[in-house]
C-alpha cells in the first residue's frame, strides 16, 4: 500500500515540476489571464495536456523509436520554431494596441482557439516523450514498480497528466485575482515582452531544426 502512495505521489509531483519552467504553453495561458479571459486560459492548459498525453502514451507503449529518427525530430524543431514566431507576431500586436486590454478581441476569448493552440505548442516539443521516459526510470530504480504494462501505465499517465495540468490551472487563477490589481499599461508591457520572448525562443528551435537537417 505504501508503494502505490508513493508511486501516485512521486508521478504527480514530477508531472506538477515539469509544468514550472517558463516557456510558450505558459505565456500563452498567462497572457489571456491576465486579459480576464480564465476559461480560454484553463483551454489552453487543455489543449497542451492532451498533447503531453499523446506523448506519454507514446513513450510508455513502445512507439519512441519511430521518434528518435533526426529527420523527423528536425521538422518538429522547425514547425515549433514557426508556430512561435507568429504566436510571438500576435502577442507583441495586442499588446501594443492599448484599447485590446479594455476590449481584447477574440482569438484571446475563443476556447476552441485556445485549446489548438496549446494543442500544436505542445506537439513541437516532442522532448516531452524523454521526461516520461526518465520519470518511468526514476519509479523503476526506487522499487515502486517493475514495469509499466497495462493498468500501471495508464495510472502513471493519468496521474503525471494530473500534475502537469495542476500548475497552469493555478497559474491562470493566480494571474487572474491579479489583475485586478495591476495597471494596463504595465499588462500591455507583460504582454509585449512575452512576445519578445516566444520570438528569441523560436530562433532557438529554428537553429536545432537546421542542424539536425544539416548534420
Amino acid at each position: 500500500m505504501i508503494k502505490e502512495v508513493l508511486f501516485l505521489l512521486i508521478t504527480f509531483i514530477m508531472g506538477f515540476l515539469s509544468a514550472i519552467p517558463i516557456g510558450a504553453v505558459q505565456i500563452e495561458v498567462a497572457t489571456r489571464a491576465l486579459h480576464g479571459h480564465l476559461r480560454a486560459a484553463i483551454s489552453v492548459s487543455l489543449g497542451s495536456l492532451t498533447a503531453d498525453f499523446i506523448y506519454g502514451a507514446v513513450a510508455i507503449f513502445g512507439l519512441l523509436p519511430l521518434l528518435k529518427k533526426k529527420s523527423i525530430m528536425a521538422y518538429f524543431w522547425l514547425f515549433g520554431g514557426l508556430l512561435l514566431i507568429w504566436l510571438g507576431y500576435t502577442v507583441i500586436k495586442h499588446g501594443l494596441d492599448y484599447f485590446n486590454l479594455e476590449r481584447p478581441r477574440k482569438r484571446l476569448k475563443h476556447r476552441g482557439i485556445a485549446f489548438v493552440t496549446g494543442l500544436l505548442l505542445a506537439l513541437s516539443n516532442p522532448m516531452m516523450i524523454l521526461w516520461w521516459l526518465l520519470g518511468e526510470r526514476v519509479l523503476v530504480e526506487l522499487g515502486l514498480v517493475k514495469d509499466f504494462t497495462g493498468s500501471t501505465g495508464v495510472t502513471y499517465l493519468l496521474t503525471g497528466c494530473l500534475g502537469m495540468i495542476t500548475y497552469p490551472v493555478f497559474l491562470a487563477l493566480t494571474l487572474y485575482w491579479l489583475k485586478h490589481f495591476l495597471s494596463p499599461k504595465l499588462i500591455m508591457r507583460i504582454t509585449v515582452f512575452s512576445g519578445i520572448f516566444l520570438i528569441g525562443f523560436s530562433f532557438y528551435l529554428v537553429g536545432k531544426s537546421l542542424y539536425l537537417l544539416i548534420h
